[in-house]
C-alpha cells in the first residue's frame, strides 16, 4: 500500500482528520461564551430587596368577612445607610389569577414615611434604615383565585425613598413569586398555621 493509498476514501472522496491546530483554534473561540454567561443568573438574583419566608397560611371562610384567602409572610432587606424606603404594590396574583382584593400588615421595622401615589395605605407600607429584615404579612381575598391547599402569589412593586423619587434613579417594577407553597387553615386559636401573628387581620 502505497502512502496515498493510506487516506481514507468514501464515495470517491478523500477524508482528511483535522490538523491538532485546527482544534485548539476551535477550542479557544469556544470557551470564553461558557466562562462568561455562567455567574449571570447568581448576580440578578441577589438585588431583590423583598422575598418570601416560606410561611403560608390559608385563610377559611369563617375566619374572617374581609380576606378568605392566603397569608404570606415576606422579609424586606433594609437599605442601610440612613435612608428609609416606601415599597408599593401594585399588582398581585394567586395561582396565576390577578388578585385585586389585598392588603399587607407590617409586623416589624415601621416607619412614618408619607404614602408614595395613588394606591391605597394598606398597599405600601415604610421600611427604616435600622430595620435590619423587615417582617411583612401579605393577605389576599380568594375570590378570585379560590383557595386550594397550596397556593402560589406573586407581587408586582416599587420602592420609593420618603420624597417618593424612585430608588435606583427609575420606577422599575420588580415581580418575585413564592412559588407552590403549602398552605395549612389557620382558626382564631391558630390552626396548624405557622404564623404565629396573622391575627389581626388587616382593615379592608
Amino acid at each position: 500500500m502505497t502512502h496515498s493509498d493510506a487516506r481514507e476514501r468514501h464515495d470517491g472522496h478523500e477524508e482528511h482528520a483535522p490538523s491538532r491546530r485546527t482544534l485548539v483554534r476551535g477550542a479557544a473561540w469556544a470557551m470564553p461564551a461558557v466562562i462568561v454567561a455562567a455567574p449571570a443568573p447568581a448576580v440578578a438574583a441577589s438585588t431583590e430587596a423583598l422575598t418570601f419566608t416560606g410561611s403560608a397560611c390559608k385563610l377559611p371562610g369563617g375566619s374572617s368577612d374581609n380576606y378568605k384567602g392566603y397569608v404570606f409572610e415576606m422579609a424586606v432587606s433594609s437599605p442601610g445607610g440612613s435612608e428609609d424606603t416606601v415599597t408599593v404594590i401594585t399588582g398581585v396574583t394567586v395561582n396565576g389569577t390577578p388578585e385585586p382584593h389585598f392588603a399587607v400588615s407590617v409586623k416589624s421595622g415601621a416607619c412614618s414615611c408619607s404614602s408614595c401615589g395613588s394606591a391605597p395605605s394598606n398597599h405600601q407600607w415604610c421600611t427604616a434604615a435600622s430595620a435590619g429584615t423587615q417582617r411583612v404579612l401579605l393577605y389576599t381575598d380568594g375570590a378570585a383565585s379560590g383557595t386550594s391547599a397550596n397556593g402560589e402569589v406573586c407581587v408586582t412593586y416599587v420602592r420609593y425613598r420618603c420624597d417618593c423619587s424612585p430608588v435606583g434613579g427609575g420606577a422599575r417594577p420588580v415581580t418575585i413569586c413564592s412559588g407552590s407553597r403549602s398552605t395549612p387553615p389557620i382558626t382564631g386559636g391558630g390552626g396548624a398555621c405557622r404564623i404565629s401573628d396573622v391575627f389581626p387581620l388587616p382593615a379592608a
